[in-house]
């Protein structure tokens, strides 16, 4: 029982920066579902639910521009599948890798910074320690939503009617940090970009087809132009 106490706190303690970042992009989040329509049980039931930052802000993305919700559906799993990965990458380091509950909890609750904090932890993972990380993170991201949506309540229109910038905020923040370590990602970014915009300004595609288009055929040509050096295979 001690072991597990300890545990948990140890988890909490490494969570907590996670914590802060998570709430602080979650303001966003939160105040983007209202200004969509949302109501609030909706909008905090998207991050209980889905716990995915960048898929959560690219699905109202696609459901703003009017896309089919198959296409939001596949777009979101697709952006999202990384997670599966990492979650199969934590599993043989768990302490008891047989708990169906321990595993299903850590799959659902991987995400890119659980997944770098719970990487660099020197040991094997233990549940309790888990769950003190994942729900200190998903506190932060669920507690963010909902304060962002009632901050709606009295935030001026012209506030919140930017929330709707927040994805390709974010977005771009992740292209300006891949692109300090590979400048290659621009070639990437550039034939995804150059694609959608192909698909939607002189084909007529859907937002949400085109995406999936542009996002495949981009993975696919990073995959062809990155050594595994590059994509941290080796």
């Amino acid at each position: 029982m001690a072991d597990r106490k300890r545990d948990l706190l140890s988890g909490i303690h490494d969570g907590f920066p996670i914590f802060l970042g998570y709430f602080t992009t979650a303001l966003a989040f939160g105040l983007l579902t209202r200004t969509s329509g949302f109501r609030f049980v909706e909008g905090v039931l998207v991050s209980m639910t889905s716990f995915a930052g960048s898929g959560q802000f690219l699905m109202m993305n696609l459901y703003n521009a009017g896309s089919l919700l198959l296409e939001i559906a596949l777009s979101v799993f697709f952006i999202n599948s990384r997670y599966i990965f990492m979650a199969a990458s934590l599993a043989p380091r768990l302490k008891d890798p047989r708990s169906v509950p321990g595993r299903i909890m850590c799959g659902f609750g991987t995400t890119d910074e659980v997944f770098a904090v719970s990487s660099f932890k020197g040991q094997a993972l233990t549940y309790s320690y888990m769950a003190g990380l994942i729900f200190t993170s998903y506190s932060g991201w669920v507690s963010g939503t909902a304060l962002g949506y009632v901050a709606g309540t009295f935030l001026p229109s012209v506030v919140q009617k930017a929330a709707v910038i927040t994805v390709y905020a974010m977005f771009a923040s992740l292209l300006g940090s891949e692109t300090g370590k590979h400048v290659k990602a621009i070639a990437v970014a550039a034939v995804s970009a150059a694609l959608n915009s192909i698909l939607i300004l002189l084909m007529g595609v859907s937002t949400g087809v085109s995406f999936l288009i542009s996002l495949i055929a981009a993975t696919l040509f990073g995959a062809v132009i990155y050594t595994d050096k590059e994509a941290g295979i080796e």
